[in-house]
């Protein structure tokens, strides 16, 4: 054989050995910093929640993530994630917001979080404050190297709160 051709064919080989043989990419490894940044983005959503920054909410979510809230038809897309926001915090009262995460975990870009929540409503019209308390589930994707709720499900452990009869 020709020795450029032995020579080509032993620089392919080594470079092939090399990737094949390489640590994980950092790409598809979900480590403590990943679950920190986590963590941090729920921190800020309690302290947009408690504010009434819906549009700091906002960017909280991924373009096309989907809520599925309590005793509610799915939404979908981040507008439709910011008005079920505002009404919650503007109409309907929702303050004093606490999660708690119970796990955070993930493999590359994806990774999910439980939580238990509670919470505080204080209608605007004055009638008497009402507390709920329930549990979370987030998905959670890594998007330009920031992560991004993209699925949320709420249940609460209360019953659903009928209006009275008038």
């Amino acid at each position: 054989m020709d020795r450029r051709l032995l020579r080509a064919i032993a620089v392919v080989a080594t470079v092939v050995l090399a990737a094949c043989a390489g640590a994980p990419s950092s790409t598809t490894e979900f480590g403590k910093a990943d679950a920190d940044q986590i963590r941090a983005m729920i921190r800020d959503f309690v302290a947009a929640y408690n504010a009434k920054d819906v549009a700091k909410i906002g960017t909280l979510f991924a373009a096309n993530a989907a809520l599925m809230p309590i005793n509610r038809n799915t939404l979908r897309g981040v507008d439709a994630v910011k008005d079920y926001y505002e009404g919650r915090v503007r109409d309907e009262g929702g303050t004093d917001l606490a999660i708690d995460p119970i796990a955070v975990e993930g493999h590359g870009p994806l990774g999910y979080v439980a939580a238990s929540f509670s919470m505080v409503f204080r209608p605007p019209d004055g009638s008497a404050p009402r507390h709920d308390r329930g549990k979370v589930i987030w998905i959670v994707r890594k998007l330009g190297g920031h992560w991004r709720f993209e699925w949320q499900i709420m249940s609460s452990d209360l019953p659903p709160v009928v209006p009275a009869v008038k």
